[in-house]
């Protein structure tokens, strides 16, 4: 009963009763997954092959736990319910994943295309935010790859599927992970996946993401014409070389093969480069020492996202970190409204410029690297700018209020409190 026909029925654990299958979507190593209908409601059902689980008793028992715990954002789409065991394997229902959202790798092939670089870096903050929620809970996931994450182009919104294998407390379902995204130690045996393991694949996610280049992949991979299994076992556990190692450069892009990474990493900020530096450093690929943490990425993706403007001359996308910055694209010379000065970032100051809490407060909690506080908005003539209001509550600024989608001045000099937290216009 493996493979399951449209109109099957499958009772659900605990007398929640039945879905009906009404087609299949998809399939994997692990199993089947099926559109079903449950009371008018459609779901989707993974449904394991018969013998593919090393300790079955122990995977379901994870999963009731992951249930029971319920889904660390709504970014994952995390288990729901159980089946029962029918015919010597099992399932669970999850929800369907929604239309307009496609595969990491669609994105890696040319396939789909982010609609902007701030759309990407939208993305990009929206799977790290979701990871840092994840562990904080003690979860760790133990198999991440570009095959976990469905992204729509348009807004930058994700979710995070596969996710029977996340376990809790250190335990480990018996999965190790895809080879090209396990970090060195797993490769080799030397560590089990945990939470720094799901750090170092994090980072190899980002890493494609923004550069789409394997961040192990240079000329050293170039010279095995069949990748075997003893080959990815050298390349990504035994001697991993980061193809931008600042003191190796036994593995560097070979042109017209990585074009991308050639392409792409020269217009880095200098601390994303530095952040991959550290990530795939020899002293954490070969000592397990700490990588990137969540934090950090979110700190690093959040300024690169101030810093990507779009050019009030070409109206092209260009990065801005300097008064006066030429655009990359017209190179003519571009000056901003002023320079938003929070405790921990500072933001140039150009139409449409989206303020997250997290500029104010340093992401402190979920939800704060997407949480909307404030847009830029400039006046009809476009010499002036101001703050609207994004929040669902009035700002006190001196002895005004601000209501909801109302406007505040901020010319320069301005100084104006938003979180209890000062803010400058420089």
């Amino acid at each position: 009963m493996s493979l399951l026909k449209p109109g099957t029925r499958i009772a659900l654990e605990g007398n929640s009763g039945s879905i009906q299958i009404i087609s299949k979507l998809g399939e994997g190593g692990q199993g089947f997954v099926y559109l079903a209908d449950y009371n008018g409601q459609k779901l989707a059902l993974k449904w394991y092959k018969k013998g593919v689980l090393a300790n079955p008793e122990n995977f379901r028992q994870n999963l009731a736990n992951n249930i029971k715990e319920k889904a660390p954002t709504a970014d994952f789409l995390w288990p729901l319910a159980l089946t029962e065991i029918q015919d010597g394997t099992f399932g669970y229902v999850m929800q369907v994943r929604p239309q307009n959202y496609y595969e990491l790798s669609d994105f890696l092939t040319g396939k789909h295309e982010f609609a902007s670089v701030d759309i990407m870096l939208k993305a990009a903050i929206r799977i790290v935010d979701s990871f840092r929620i994840l562990h904080n809970r003690g979860f760790s996931y133990q198999d991440l790859n570009d095959g976990n994450f469905f992204m729509n182009p348009q807004t930058g919104d994700i979710f995070i599927c596969d996710n029977d294998n996340v376990s809790q407390f250190g335990a480990n379902s018996g999965i190790a992970g895809k080879c090209r995204y396990m970090s060195p130690g797993v490769v080799v045996g030397r560590k089990v996946p945990d939470t720094r393991t799901d750090q170092f694949s994090l980072a190899v996610v980002l890493f494609l993401l923004l550069l789409r280049n394997h961040p192990l992949e240079g000329i050293m991979t170039q010279k095995s014409s069949i990748m075997t299994e003893q080959h990815q076992k050298y390349y990504y556990g035994e001697h991993p070389v980061f193809i931008a190692d600042p003191e190796d450069s036994s593995n560097r892009p070979v042109k017209g093969v990585h074009n991308n990474f050639i392409r792409r990493w020269p217009q880095m900020p200098f601390y994303i480069q530095e952040a991959f530096q550290k990530a795939f450093s020899k002293s954490v690929m070969y000592q397990d020492k700490i990588g990137v943490t969540e934090k950090e990425w979110l700190q690093h993706l959040l300024r690169f996202r101030a810093e990507v403007i779009q050019c009030p001359y070409c109206g092209k996308e260009t990065r801005y970190d300097t008064e006066g910055m030429p655009c990359i694209c017209c190179h003519q010379s571009i000056r901003s409204y002023g320079w938003m000065q929070t405790k921990y970032y500072k933001i140039p100051v150009f139409e449409n410029q989206e303020i997250v809490e997290a500029y104010i407060t340093d992401c402190y909690d979920h939800n704060e690297s997407s949480n909307l506080v404030a847009i830029v908005s400039l006046n009809k003539d476009k010499t002036k700018a101001a703050l609207r209001n994004k929040e669902q509550v009035p700002w006190e600024i001196g002895n005004a209020q601000i209501p909801p989608e109302k406007l505040c001045a901020i010319p320069r000099g301005a100084k104006l409190i938003l979180k209890n937290e000062q803010i400058e216009i420089v």
